[in-house]
């Protein structure tokens, strides 16, 4: 039987009262985050109250009440997807869901300087306009967040030993890369070889700018954010890569069917799981 969640009597369905609604919009507001949160849920109350408490049922799976980690691994994510979407209101949000739950602005900032390898010089003017002018004067969290088990920074997991002395790809270099890939997917995406045959200075930086924008958050969070943009893409290659990424630097199954279904839930419903079946369905089998 489904429980009451955060105002709402989930054991009736069909039927919500005035206190429910009252209680649910106060409990949102209760942290006074940005407002969003507080007029969607009465957009949901007022108007397709079974619809809300179905969503709010759904919703704890993946975030609160089911528990700190969820909360973080979520909001985590969304920070990616908001940057990619332009939602200023969002990215403020998760910034402070992510603050209050005890990541340091150090944290925040590398998830935002790995998103910025998807979204581009557009993609870090909404964060500023978000949260920059707020940057300069946030202390530390009020607490350190616990990250799952397994989880861990090691910024060198990133490397495969690219030469910056220069800007050209190297034998070595090429040499290097290609043997991160084997060693850690085992095999070489087809992106990594055409870039290297048809811009090998850039496919050499940009690899470079991917190895340095995480550095204190655990190296899981990679695989972890690229799963919720290739759901969102519907890229098959870009699910299996992530997934194999995942695997190797030691994510559960369980952390990759989150990844993609969280992301389903929020932003792509089911049309989202076409792309994971085709990529993960037989690589999850055998985990």
């Amino acid at each position: 039987m489904a429980p009451r969640s955060e105002g709402l009597d989930l054991h009736n369905i069909g039927e919500t009262t005035a206190d429910e609604i009252s209680g649910a919009l106060a409990h949102v507001w209760s942290w006074r985050g940005p407002l969003y949160e507080t007029y969607a849920t009465s957009l949901q109350l007022d108007y397709a109250p079974d619809f809300a408490k179905l969503s709010r049922w759904a919703s704890d799976i993946f975030g609160r009440p089911a528990g700190e980690s969820a909360v973080v691994l979520q909001s985590c994510q969304n920070i990616h997807s908001y940057i990619m979407l332009g939602w200023e209101t969002g990215i403020r949000n998760e910034f402070d869901t992510l603050r209050r739950n005890g990541l340091t602005k150090q944290e925040l900032m590398e998830l935002v300087m790995f998103t910025q390898l998807y979204a581009g010089m557009r993609g870090l003017g909404h964060v500023y306009h978000a949260v920059g002018d707020f940057l300069p004067i946030w202390a530390d969290p009020p607490k350190r967040f616990e990250w799952p088990e397994g989880w861990a920074a090691e910024p060198d997991a990133f490397k495969c030993g690219l030469d910056l002395s220069t800007r050209d790809l190297t034998a070595d270099d090429i040499t290097n890369l290609t043997g991160w890939y084997e060693r850690t997917i085992g095999y070489v995406p087809d992106s990594i070889t055409f870039g290297i045959r048809v811009n090998p200075k850039f496919t050499k930086l940009n690899r470079a700018r991917w190895e340095v924008a995480i550095k204190t958050l655990p190296k899981q969070i990679a695989p972890y954010l690229m799963l919720r943009h290739h759901t969102i893409t519907q890229s098959v290659d870009g699910l299996r890569e992530s997934a194999l990424l995942g695997k190797s630097w030691g994510m559960t199954a369980d952390e990759v069917i989150r990844a993609v279904s969280n992301t389903a839930m929020y932003f792509t419903n089911f049309e989202g799981f076409y792309a994971a079946h085709e990529a993960l369905d037989s690589l999850l089998e055998n985990w």
